[in-house]
């Protein structure tokens, strides 16, 4: 059957598997065959993800340093990094659920113009207390267009090339936190403080302007909800579920601790602002050239068992940070983990949308996302606890029991299918 003939069914067109009235004229776009205004939109979405996470990630090897010439101490370094991910976690499922009352599109464009404007606040906190506000204000701009931005991916999107779908999308947000931790590092060391927020606010202000651009086609989507939807929170009472909300959360415990304090580890070996950077680089660059074929093969065979091994590859990998002291080192472990994160991340997520109901797509996005969020904020602030009272070498070990203890909760809870 022609494409045309698969999406148009007289005048008013035809709803495809993802619930949505299409225009009837198809092309085929990065490997996914749909719609042609429904391509456009994807593409605008993908780019969004690649530049607001671009400037969001210059702050990683900049924030631990500016927080730590403020005053703070090592466990309020971690604090302060993980306020955005407390923030973002607490408002993340509130924000879904808006998203699918209100319109997928006001959340994210409100969402985008708050997270653009949020970095200039930086350079005016002059201690730790001013800027764990301004990171929650940044928290609660990711917040809003995260979920939005996904569920309208999942939308946009043919059920049987979900998985792909969705490592398209988080491919595109890890090479944006793959470009921006080593340019940050870099404006940070070599300017100023001051031209990494500044910097960030700008790279931001892109997506904000394409989401402008895309506007009238995102607010005309007419979402159809099948008569036999199930409730909006029934989908979250299996063990099974529960456990593919749980794995995103070990997976953010391990890769905000690495973010997070690679930039005060490094100082003890001379790694400076700009290398440190790099290795958190490494680390999304891989995770992010993972996400795609971790999408396509969970589209073809068994999601769980690619999860798994995601998971475990991180622990492993968050462990050997104990054992190495030089850069090439740091950068070779950070790639392991970024492999391990960029299987397990669109895999969960696929999963969380083939259990959740379609009449609540932003809540089931957010949910997971939500879990994420907690792992960011979580990890930092306990390993960070850990490395005062202690070091880094016994932290990073910690980190690795934590994710390991993590895989085995999950493979208990993911016996009830």
């Amino acid at each position: 059957m022609s494409c045309r003939a698969r999406f148009r069914r007289g005048r008013g067109g035809t709803i495809d598997r993802a619930g949505f009235v299409t225009a009837g004229f198809c092309d085929t776009v990065i490997g996914l065959e749909i719609p042609l205004r429904n391509s456009l939109t994807l593409i605008t979405l993908y780019i969004v993800a690649f530049v607001g996470f671009a400037g969001f990630s210059f702050l990683f090897p900049v924030i631990p340093l500016y927080a730590a010439d403020l005053g703070a101490t090592v466990a309020q370094v971690g604090l302060i990094v993980a306020t955005i991910s407390y923030a973002t976690a607490f408002l993340l499922i509130p924000f879904g659920m808006l998203s699918d009352k209100f319109g997928r599109h006001r959340l994210l464009l409100g969402g985008l113009a708050i997270f653009t404007m949020a970095p200039v606040l930086y350079p005016m906190a002059t201690s730790p207390l001013q800027l764990i506000w301004v990171r929650a204000i940044h928290g609660m701009a990711a917040a809003a267009f995260l979920p939005a931005a996904i569920a309208l991916v999942v939308d946009l999107t043919p059920e049987a090339k979900r998985g792909e779908a969705i490592g398209w999308y988080t491919a595109s947000l890890q090479l944006g936190l793959m470009v921006g931790p080593i340019t940050g590092g870099f404006l940070a060391g070599y300017f100023s403080f001051d031209v990494a927020f500044y910097s960030c606010s700008a790279v931001s202000l892109v997506g904000l302007v394409l989401i402008i651009s895309r506007l009238g086609s995102l607010a005309q989507r007419r979402q159809v909800i099948p008569a036999e939807a199930s409730s909006s929170w029934r989908w979250l009472g299996h063990p099974f579920v529960v456990a593919i909300l749980l794995a995103p959360m070990f997976v953010a415990i391990g890769s905000g601790t690495i973010a997070s304090y690679i930039p005060l580890y490094g100082r003890g070996f001379a790694i400076t602002e700009a290398s440190a950077g790099s290795i958190i680089t490494a680390m999304y660059a891989s995770s992010a050239l993972l996400r795609i074929p971790a999408g396509r093969l969970s589209d073809r065979f068994d999601r769980k068992p690619l999860l798994i091994v995601g998971l475990a590859l991180s622990a492993v990998a968050v462990s050997l940070f104990s054992f190495f002291q030089g850069l090439w080192e740091f950068i070779l472990i950070g790639i392991a983990f970024g492999i391990g994160m960029g299987v397990a991340m669109p895999v969960g997520l696929a999963m969380a949308a083939d259990v959740s109901s379609a009449k609540a797509r932003g809540l089931s996005m957010a949910i997971p996302t939500c879990f994420f969020q907690i792992g960011l904020a979580v990890g930092p602030t306990a390993m960070g606890f850990i490395a005062q009272i202690s070091d880094f070498e016994t932290m990073f070990v910690a980190c690795a029991a934590t994710l390991a203890l993590g895989l085995l909760i999950l493979l208990g809870l993911m016996r009830h299918r």
